[in-house]
């Protein structure tokens, strides 16, 4: 009797999309048709938190399983090489699968392959490598598009300003992203057949901005009476208004990360954003759809991550990089194949899981060995039902020159060194983190103690702590100078 067919993977991720902003997690007007209908018949975890919530460090960690203090990236650096062997691109490759990435990566060199076979790249303008050519921009320079320039809507990929695209729709780069992918599996099955197991990575560069959904997406949650409307609690005193970006900026360039817009801006901001994010099921499901229906694709694991959240104006917050779960919450859903006789629809809301873990687990769905430097567990035990429940205690996680924070589906201590606050939340009782209740709740001691020794146990006391306490003088000196195109 053969063995069974190794089961392809395709990992879809999304940049910056918070973990609440789904059908599947409660919020009331965001249309995600796609993804639910893969977390009503897979597996769905809603407390998926990123142990870095910025582009390049957390991209590092999805893909090697590792915590930012291992590999290396505990804040953003752009442009940093990334030596490791074991990526997880490059153990499907050792083990006789193709692999394929399409969309934006976030490496450098830009056009290093790193474990990938075939690369489809789209880097949002950014163009740090000598040498790098965009194929999505490629592809808009030879449709005549070329001079109108990536930002042509006049919202920029650190704006928090929102306009339709005027871009048609299958020019936009979401578009390209599903149509890219399709294009591949279709070469993959012409040349390879159906049996030779692929990865497929799905990289969408959305709802990053610019927030620029196509008209129809973007007027449907503009008029939407219900949209929702920012969080402002006791965080909101602890910013400082406003912050670029980019120390240097001057001019008409409305970029920043703390921002007190006008109701009707926020309105707009948060249309742009929820109209991405619906864009993005869309095209998720006619990439499943063509691969299931015209491809006749079977026995195939499908992946959905992001890399961090998006604070989305609570406590007049923008971006990412803070602690707080507009910035760390992550979707995190798995759906396996009949192939693999898994039970179905089962979703884990007291269970903390990581980008780390996804690594392991799928490479324990498809057999693979995990490499030794994964810190990253698999979530396989409790995915086959080995197990009632994985209690992986305090998730540990940072940004350099921002925070530390520890948390589970309970509660959570922020130390925000940057702005020089400490914060305990009770997430059951305020899950929307209005009230600090860092000075009254015990708690909020012995979640501090923790952090103290798990820096002493990575052996960064001082990068952090003086005299055996967290120090925001001594943290916020541990720094790294900008790229010089940031200054």
């Amino acid at each position: 009797m053969s063995p069974p067919a190794r089961p392809n993977l395709v990992l879809i991720s999304a940049d910056q999309w918070r973990g609440d902003v789904l059908g599947v997690a409660g919020d009331p007007v965001i249309h995600t048709p796609g993804i639910d209908a893969m977390a009503a018949a897979g597996h769905y975890f809603p407390r998926a938190v990123t142990e870095l919530p910025s582009c390049v460090g957390a991209r590092r960690t999805l893909f090697s399983g590792q915590w930012p203090v291992t590999h290396g990236m505990t804040g953003f650096d752009d442009l940093e090489p990334w030596p490791e062997p074991d990526t997880l691109c490059r153990v499907f490759q050792r083990n006789g699968y193709r692999t394929y990435a399409i969309g934006k990566r976030h490496v450098y060199p830009q056009d290093a392959r790193y474990g990938f076979d075939l690369l489809r790249t789209h880097e949002e303008g950014r163009f740090l490598s000598p040498g790098y050519r965009d194929d999505y921009l490629s592809m808009l320079d030879q449709k005549g598009w070329g001079d109108f320039g990536l930002f042509g809507a006049g919202v920029t990929n650190n704006s928090y300003h929102a306009r339709a695209a005027v871009l048609p729709p299958e020019l936009h780069v979401t578009t390209w992203t599903a149509t890219e992918a399709i294009r591949v599996m279709e070469d993959h099955v012409r040349a390879y057949g159906r049996d030779q197991p692929f990865f497929l990575y799905v990289s969408f560069s959305k709802p990053h901005p610019p927030w620029d959904p196509p008209a129809q997406f973007f007027d449907h949650y503009y008029r939407d009476p219900d949209l929702p409307v920012p969080v402002v609690g006791d965080a909101a005193g602890y910013v400082r208004s406003p912050r670029p970006f980019v120390s240097g900026t001057r001019g008409p360039i409305p970029e920043g990360e703390v921002f007190q817009l006008k109701a009707r801006d926020l309105r707009r901001a948060r249309a742009g954003y929820y109209g991405l994010i619906d864009q993005i099921d869309a095209q998720i499901t006619r990439l499943a759809y063509h691969l299931w229906r015209y491809l006749l694709v079977r026995n195939t694991i499908f992946a959905f991550v992001a890399d961090h959240g998006e604070m989305l104006g609570d406590h007049h917050w923008w971006a990412k990089s803070v602690g707080y779960e507009g910035s760390i919450r992550v979707p995190f859903v798995l759906s396996f194949p009949k192939e693999l006789p898994l039970p179905a629809g089962c979703r884990y809301p007291d269970t903390t899981v990581g980008l780390a873990d996804l690594m392991p687990t799928v490479l324990d769905a498809c057999g693979l060995p995990i490499p030794e430097r994964c810190d990253g567990a698999s979530l396989m035990p409790l995915i086959r039902g080995e197990v009632g429940r994985l209690d992986r205690g305090l998730l540990h996680g940072e940004h350099l020159e921002y925070c530390h924070f520890l948390v589970d589906h309970t509660q959570k201590f922020i130390w925000h060194y940057r702005m020089g606050v400490k914060e305990y939340y009770d997430l059951q009782e305020d899950p929307a983190e209005c009230h600090n209740r860092y000075a009254d709740d015990r708690r909020a001691r012995e979640l501090e103690e923790r952090l103290k020794a798990v820096l002493a146990g990575q052996g960064r006391e001082d990068d952090f702590m003086r005299g055996g306490e967290l120090d925001d003088a001594t943290a916020q000196a541990h720094t790294h100078e900008p790229p010089a195109y940031a200054r």
